[in-house]
C-alpha cells in the first residue's frame, strides 16, 4: 500500500474523490457522477490516493470578494474528508498545508473554510467575524397599513438592478450577472432548502432589494421544517422586512431568524427600535489571512482614508515570520495567523479576548480600534 500525495486529482481519482465525499457527508447516491477522461486534471481538488482510490480530499474554489470596496482574492476550502480506514495519519492536516501553499502561490490573501472543526483551528484558522443573529417576531416588524412591497422570483432582465444593489453592500462576493441569476434561482441555501426573491415596491419599475432565505435547516439544527432564516440580503432593509412580514403571515409563521453584519446600520437601528433581541455571532466557518502583507497592502488606501494622511504616515507594518505593527514608538507583534486574523475581523463585543497587551490610552491601540474590525463576507448564496 503506497499513499501518494498531496497532489492534484487526476483521471479516475476525480470520481473517486466525489464518491468519498458522498460516503463521508451522506449527500446521496453516486450513480450519476461523471467519469472523467484519463488525462483530466483538477488542480484545485487536492487529494491523497492509494492506488487510484482517493482516501483524503480537499476542494478549493477561488472567489473575489470586496470588503468596504477593497478587492481580495479568497480561497474557499470545502469538502474536507478522509476515508474512515485512513484516519489518524494526519492526511487532512497535510492537505490543508498543501492547499494553503497553493492558495498563496495563486495570489490569495484570505482563506474561508466551510466548517469549524478542531482540525481547522489546529491549522491556524479561527472563528471570527462581526455578525449578529436575532429572532424577529412578525408583530415587531415595520408594517405600515397595507403591504407596500412584494416578493418576486429573479429574472434575467432584473439583474442589472440587482447588481447595483449588491455593489453597494459593505462586504460581498463579486458576482457577474449570469452567476448571480443562477445562485438566486437555486432551491438550496447552504445546507438546507432555500428560496431567494427580489423585493419590489408595488407599482415600481425595478427591484429595491433581494433576500435569500433558508427554509428549515440542516438536520443537526433541529429547526421546524418551514422555519425561515435570512442569510443574505441587499438593498432596502425596511422594504425587505415589510415584504417578509407579509410572507410570514401568508405561511402562518410568527417569526423568522436573521443573520446580519454588525456594520449594517439600518438593521441595527431597526433591531433597537423594534426590540429585536440580537446576539453576536461569527462567520459560518473558520477564517485565515494567509498573506498578511498582501492583505494590508490591498487595504492601504482604506486605512489612509480612515486615519488621515498624517496618522497613516506614522503607521508601519511589516511581516518577517511574525506580523509587526508600529505607531510612533509603540510596536505590536503577532506571532500567529489566528492572532492577526482575529484582530482584523473580531466582533466589537468580543475584542477583549484579543489580549494585544496594549494599554487603554495607547495611541497604537486607538489607531487599531479606528481601523478594525473590518466587515467579512458570510456564507449565503455562495457556499462551498
Amino acid at each position: 500500500m503506497t499513499i501518494q500525495g498531496p497532489k492534484a486529482a487526476r483521471g479516475v481519482e476525480i470520481r473517486s474523490a466525489a464518491e468519498l465525499a458522498h460516503r463521508v457527508f451522506r449527500t446521496g447516491g453516486d450513480a450519476h457522477l461523471p467519469s472523467p477522461a484519463d488525462d483530466e486534471v483538477r488542480e484545485n481538488l487536492r487529494v491523497f490516493a492509494d492506488d487510484a482510490k482517493v482516501v483524503s480530499a480537499v476542494a478549493m474554489t477561488y472567489r473575489e470578494i470586496a470588503l468596504l470596496g477593497v478587492r481580495h482574492l479568497a480561497c474557499c476550502f470545502g469538502g474536507v474528508c478522509t476515508d474512515t480506514d485512513y484516519r489518524g495519519r494526519g492526511l487532512a492536516t497535510r492537505l490543508l498545508v498543501d492547499c494553503r501553499e497553493k492558495a498563496l502561490a495563486d495570489g490569495a490573501d484570505l482563506v474561508l473554510i466551510s466548517g469549524r472543526r478542531g482540525l481547522y483551528k489546529r491549522s491556524g484558522y479561527v472563528e471570527t467575524g462581526a455578525f449578529n443573529v436575532c429572532t424577529i417576531r412578525r408583530d415587531r416588524m415595520p408594517v405600515a397599513g397595507s403591504p407596500q412591497y412584494e416578493l418576486r422570483p429573479a429574472r434575467r432582465e432584473d439583474m442589472r438592478a440587482v447588481l447595483e444593489l449588491s455593489v453597494a453592500e459593505p462586504a460581498r462576493f463579486v458576482r457577474g450577472p449570469d452567476e448571480f441569476l443562477r445562485l438566486l434561482q437555486r432551491d438550496r441555501l447552504c445546507t438546507a432548502p432555500g428560496e431567494s426573491r427580489l423585493v419590489w415596491r408595488k407599482g415600481g419599475d425595478r427591484p429595491v432589494a433581494f433576500v435569500a432565505c433558508q427554509i428549515g435547516g440542516a438536520p443537526w439544527e433541529h429547526k421546524a421544517e418551514n422555519a425561515i432564516t435570512v442569510l443574505e440580503m441587499g438593498g432596502s432593509r425596511r422594504a425587505i422586512m415589510q415584504a417578509m412580514a407579509a410572507l410570514l403571515a401568508e405561511r402562518g409563521l410568527d417569526d423568522m431568524t436573521l443573520r446580519y453584519a454588525d456594520c449594517d446600520v439600518e438593521v441595527s437601528q431597526m433591531a433597537a427600535g423594534f426590540g429585536w433581541p440580537s446576539e453576536p455571532t461569527g462567520f459560518r466557518g473558520t477564517v485565515g489571512i494567509i498573506d498578511p502583507g498582501r492583505f494590508w497592502q490591498a487595504c492601504a488606501s482604506l486605512f489612509r482614508e480612515r486615519l488621515g494622511g498624517e496618522a497613516f504616515g506614522r503607521l508601519r507594518f511589516s511581516v518577517d515570520g511574525d506580523v509587526r505593527i508600529a505607531y510612533g514608538d509603540e510596536e505590536l507583534e503577532l506571532a500567529e495567523m489566528r492572532s492577526f486574523t482575529d484582530m482584523v475581523f473580531c466582533h466589537p463585543r468580543h475584542r477583549d479576548r484579543l489580549e494585544l497587551g496594549l494599554a487603554e490610552g495607547s495611541e497604537l491601540r486607538q489607531t487599531l480600534d479606528c481601523l478594525f474590525p473590518l466587515p467579512l463576507v458570510n456564507y449565503g448564496l455562495n457556499y462551498y
